[in-house]
């Protein structure tokens, strides 16, 4: 399951190896992270490239995801449409300079030589979760938690406050003269 032998892949040189799963991976999600409630099917679609040592994957997953809302904990439903691209470096002969140009490379075992794309889709799928996640209530009319005596108020709303509350002291000097010709009348 999306875990090839180097050799079977090498055996693709004019060509990629392609590959399409649709995967259940909602126990894997659940179990890694607390904020996955549910996972549909994961749809993995890739290429595997030889290029000098070398193995390039091309990889889509499509998902969807149920995690709470960072607000208000009701469940939202997530789409996840994420491409992922590594290297994985197959002979240890490619040079720094070359592994520059790949955002991540994966250094294969040499005694046991397998592309593993399984744990690449995890890892991908649960940092494609963002970290403020709203219902399309919560979105559309911006509401916030509160309670008897308190309330949650975005950063927006608090600055607002504070510029109100905050009193110019030369007015507030003259505040006091207007109190002094009260007494005087």
């Amino acid at each position: 399951m999306l875990n090839w032998d180097v050799q079977d892949v090498r055996r693709y040189k004019d060509k990629p190896f392609e590959f399409e799963e649709e995967l259940d991976l909602t126990k894997e999600l659940t179990t890694r992270s607390k904020d996955v409630l549910d996972a549909d099917k994961v749809l993995v679609k890739g290429q595997l490239f030889n290029d000098n040592g070398l193995v390039i994957s091309d990889v889509k997953i499509k998902t969807t995801l149920t995690v709470p809302s960072t607000r208000s904990l009701l469940p939202v439903e997530l789409p996840v449409d994420v491409r992922v691209n590594e290297a994985y470096n197959v002979d240890s002969v490619a040079d720094e300079e070359e592994l520059e140009q790949y955002n991540v490379v994966i250094p294969v075992d040499d005694e046991n030589p397998t592309i593993n794309v399984y744990e690449s889709v995890i890892d991908n799928i649960l940092l494609s979760i963002p970290s403020k996640v709203l219902t399309k209530k919560e979105e559309e009319e911006n509401i916030m938690p509160s309670g008897k005596n308190w309330e949650v108020i975005s950063e927006d709303d608090f600055n607002s406050q504070k510029e109100e509350e905050h009193v110019n002291p030369e007015f507030a000097k003259l505040k006091n003269l207007f109190n002094n010709n009260d007494d005087k009348e």
